[in-house]
């Protein structure tokens, strides 16, 4: 009986040293987490810091880009929008370092002071709560919060369109401070080993857009209350040229190399060389108004509005040559000065009148055979004319708005800034 009794009590005395430490840290971590939710003192409303500026640190992580409208000059974004800053009055001291830094239960956001951050450009925004709400605060021992939440946004990017669809793009997402000012509260990038301060996602590919680059910039402004904080972040984004060149180069080079084919034409066959002019003709003025269809009404020319009035300028002065050629192989020639003729020294009438009528059909035929000639001559000269002037069209289209759109890239990489 003594030998059960001395077991049983070896028994709990070891399983009071096993659970003994796990039991403490229980009921530290239990203090502590109610310290935080239930503190007293603490005021919401006043800033960590009343005798300087709170330093409020942002980082964004891209998920992906959502569609860039050229109409309505915005596009969208899924991001994670992170803030950083020190409250003091919320330091604790941790019983383990395991408890250096703790996760804060839902809803702990609304009972402390968070940074009245808002975005200056966004058009509409919405925060994610499938399955739950996608929000996350921590907290570290010195009183470091990190708060981070995600967004997806609609924001306004004023485009410029006069290399449209040859173009760069640069659409920014502002930061600022909606109510403090610089004297409260501050804004700055975020400062982390191995981190920067605007990440990217892997998906992160954009239907017609590459975005090549990205840069920072400090945007804060003065108001009628004073300085508010403010930071932005600009992506560059490269138009990609892929669907125009299936789309409308290469439909309208096609278009107007089949407006060439009429000077290969006979002269006398109309019905086929009107036909090839004007449908060259209607077929670009349709393409036109379709590749222009989703762009706003802008004031200033675009690169597509060049590329398309000179390829209708071609084909309806293809259709106008034959105009002129129809009208060339029908016109006499100039009429010569005509000399007497010698008077015959025995009359003879029956000759007379057979040399007349022959003089009638010869002159006819000779200004028929010149008329076409010259009508012949305007169309080979057409043959080379119009591919030549084409091409060096060509060259000078691409060479205007191709080469800039490399150089507004390389640009982007000079402004990028940390």
């Amino acid at each position: 009986m003594e030998l059960n009794v001395g077991a049983v009590c070896f028994v709990v005395r070891i399983l009071f040293v096993l659970f003994q430490p796990a039991e403490q840290l229980k009921t530290k971590s239990k203090s502590v987490q109610d310290t935080l939710v239930n503190l007293k003192n603490y005021q919401k409303q006043d800033p960590p810091s009343a005798d300087r500026a709170t330093i409020v640190q942002l980082g964004i992580r891209v998920n992906s880009f959502y569609s860039i409208n050229e109409g309505t000059m915005d596009y969208m974004v899924s991001f994670y929008l992170r803030q950083k800053w020190n409250d003091p009055r919320l330091a604790y001291k941790s019983p383990s370092p395991r408890y250096d830094t703790i996760k804060l239960g839902h809803g702990t956001w609304t009972q402390i002071w968070l940074p009245d951050t808002f975005f200056r450009n966004e058009k509409k925004a919405n925060f994610h709560d499938v399955t739950v709400e996608n929000r996350m605060l921590r907290l570290n021992c010195n009183g470091t919060l990190w708060y981070v939440t995600k967004i997806s946004a609609t924001f306004s990017c004023p485009m410029e369109l006069q290399n449209y669809p040859l173009d760069t793009q640069k659409c920014p997402i502002t930061i600022e401070s909606f109510g403090y000012t610089s004297d409260t509260m501050s804004f700055d990038w975020w400062q982390e080993e191995n981190e920067v301060p605007v990440e990217f996602g892997l998906n992160r590919q954009l239907p017609q857009f590459t975005l090549i680059d990205h840069s920072l910039k400090d945007c804060s402004q003065n108001y009628t209350a004073g300085l508010y904080p403010c930071r932005e972040v600009i992506f560059f984004l490269q138009r990609d040229i892929g669907f125009f060149l299936i789309q409308v180069y290469v439909p309208s080079i096609l278009i107007v190399i089949l407006s060439w084919v009429s000077f290969w034409i006979n002269i006398e066959s109309s019905p086929a060389r009107v036909s090839i002019g004007l449908l060259t003709v209607l077929t670009t003025t349709t393409m036109s108004a379709g590749a222009r269809a989703s762009l706003p009404r802008v004031s200033y020319i675009k690169a597509i509005d060049v590329w398309m009035i000179i390829c209708l300028i071609f084909v309806f002065t293809s259709l106008i040559e034959y105009a002129i050629v129809n009208v060339m192989s029908r016109k006499p020639p100039p009429k010569k000065k005509a000399t007497p003729p010698a008077v015959p020294a025995v009359p003879q009438p029956e000759v007379e009148k057979k040399d007349l009528c022959k003089c009638i059909k010869d002159s006819k035929k000779s200004t028929e055979t010149d008329g076409k000639k010259r009508a012949q001559n305007i169309d080979k000269l057409s043959r080379q004319c119009f591919p030549l002037a084409f091409i060096l069209f060509n060259i000078i289209y691409w060479t205007a708005y191709a080469i800039p759109a490399q150089w507004a890239h390389s640009s982007a990489t000079e402004e990028k800034t940390t």
